[in-house]
């Protein structure tokens, strides 16, 4: 956690629901438990975690589940083994939940036990929850994510697993009950982007830390966010006159080693926050507009809380969708759910990082 007077150093140095996209929709995995990681696929199909193969890319059709060679993946029976390969048999009954975690089966647990045998690299073999021999294997769930999925490619539940009315309605949700996010659903016809790619976004004008522990204190603009137990964060963002239509706030997370020089690195409390305390971010759209001398005592009141978004790095949020203002200075607060910090440098460079608004087409 950061200290205030770290803080204080530091800027003083410085100075919903989701619209639903057609399936197909593609998406990466990453490990959520002990062991963490990408999942990455080997040259015969196997899916593993970690090691020293290629992230796997997947798309789902229905409760079929592809990797990008079009190859299908199963479990395959007696082993229980996640693979994909051509002309393999097994269960494919796949599914994304609520959560945005894949299942099998209706199951969101797998086993991830460690690879032998020629080529091992200290990666782990994947498997499902009926694994019989379990020595040295570890409990796990596989998190999708992407560009290509927005709500984490969650399929139309007419084709998949219907999404949990208790799930929450943010970028990435968790399975426990938590408050839908008080926004308009957006018109199915409405494309909205998940990253910059496009070129059209708001960057926030004006970035302010606050902190609970010196709730009197202005900590002024600053380039860096502080999101942590007792750090909020506030934005401000100047809608343009031209975004008359729709708009979507969006939270983009990349893998620390991905991310621009001028970025430098983040601070990261890690997975188990996330997953162990059903921790996150909860986004929030303020009743009044801050400004550079706003504290935490003096932060205007919520006026729609968008909920918890449950932050993996390595992907893409869509936190809110809603008509957008234009022509106006609206204020979003970000904080911490579940012990769970986040300090970083907003970034706009090659692989984005941070807190965006963007049109919709």
């Amino acid at each position: 956690m950061v200290a205030i007077k770290h803080i204080a150093a530091k800027l003083a140095a410085g100075a919903a629901l989701f619209p639903r996209q057609n399936t197909p929709c593609s998406f990466v995995m990453n490990a959520v438990g002990d062991p963490n990681g990408m999942v990455v696929e080997d040259t015969i199909g196997e899916n593993r975690i970690g090691g020293g193969y290629p992230q796997g890319n997947y798309y789902m059709e229905g409760h079929a589940l592809y990797d990008a060679l079009n190859h299908p993946c199963v479990i395959e029976p007696g082993s229980y083994q996640f693979l994909c390969t051509q002309g393999g048999g097994g269960l494919a009954n796949f599914s994304l939940a609520a959560d945005g975690n894949l299942m099998h089966d209706s199951c969101e647990n797998f086993l991830a036990c460690p690879a032998t045998g020629p080529g091992e690299d200290g990666s782990w073999n994947i498997f499902s929850d009926a694994l019989q021999n379990t020595t040295g294997c570890e409990t796990v769930t596989l998190r999708t994510g992407g560009f290509n999925c927005t709500a984490l490619g969650r399929p139309d539940p007419t084709t998949s697993a219907t999404a949990s009315a208790t799930g929450t309605a943010t970028g990435t949700a968790t399975g426990t009950a938590t408050t839908l996010p008080t926004v308009t659903p957006l018109a199915p016809a409405a494309a909205c982007p998940t990253d910059l790619s496009q070129g059209t976004f708001q960057f926030p004008h004006l970035i302010v830390p606050t902190s609970s522990q010196d709730g009197d204190h202005a900590f002024g603009n600053s380039l860096k966010a502080y999101i942590s137990p007792i750090n909020t964060t506030l934005y401000n963002f100047d809608i343009p006159a031209t975004y008359n239509g729709t708009c979507a706030l969006v939270f983009l997370f990349p893998y620390q080693t991905d991310l621009d020089p001028s970025a430098g690195g983040y601070t990261f409390s890690g997975t188990e926050e996330e997953v162990g305390e059903h921790g996150g971010i909860d986004f929030a759209l303020l009743s009044g507009i801050a400004s550079a001398a706003t504290t935490f005592n003096s932060t205007p009141a919520v006026a729609t809380d968008y909920g918890k978004t449950q932050i993996i790095p390595g992907n893409n949020y869509t936190v809110a969708t809603y008509p957008c203002q234009a022509g106006t200075t609206i204020s979003y607060s970000a904080t911490s759910v579940g012990n769970v910090e986040l300090d970083y440098f907003q970034d706009s460079a090659p692989m984005p990082i941070g807190l965006y608004v963007v049109p919709c087409a």
